[in-house]
């Protein structure tokens, strides 16, 4: 019995494109981005009023536009008024 031996030639490297890097590159940079963006937005967020005077400038400022919301807000802004004054 031989013992043989075969020989393939050299392994191959495989080269990745230059245009895939820069594609995953600039594919990282943009989810980054909005990242930051989505962030900011979120901290920008206006918080909702927590009185019944912050209510009733809301209902002023939204009048034009919005005139049930508006005259809704100002009612339950009263009520809440008139219950503070009682209790």
């Amino acid at each position: 019995m031989s013992n043989a031996s075969m020989t393939f030639g050299r392994p191959t490297r495989l080269a990745v494109p230059l245009g895939s890097i820069w594609l995953a590159t600039l594919a990282a940079a943009l989810i980054q981005g909005l990242r930051r963006l989505d962030h900011w937005m979120l901290s920008q967020r206006q918080d909702h009023p927590k009185s019944a005077e912050a209510v009733m400038d809301w209902a002023n400022r939204i009048e034009q536009t919005e005139p049930g919301f508006a005259s809704d807000l100002r009612a339950a802004a009263l009520r809440s008024m008139s219950g503070a004054d009682q209790g």
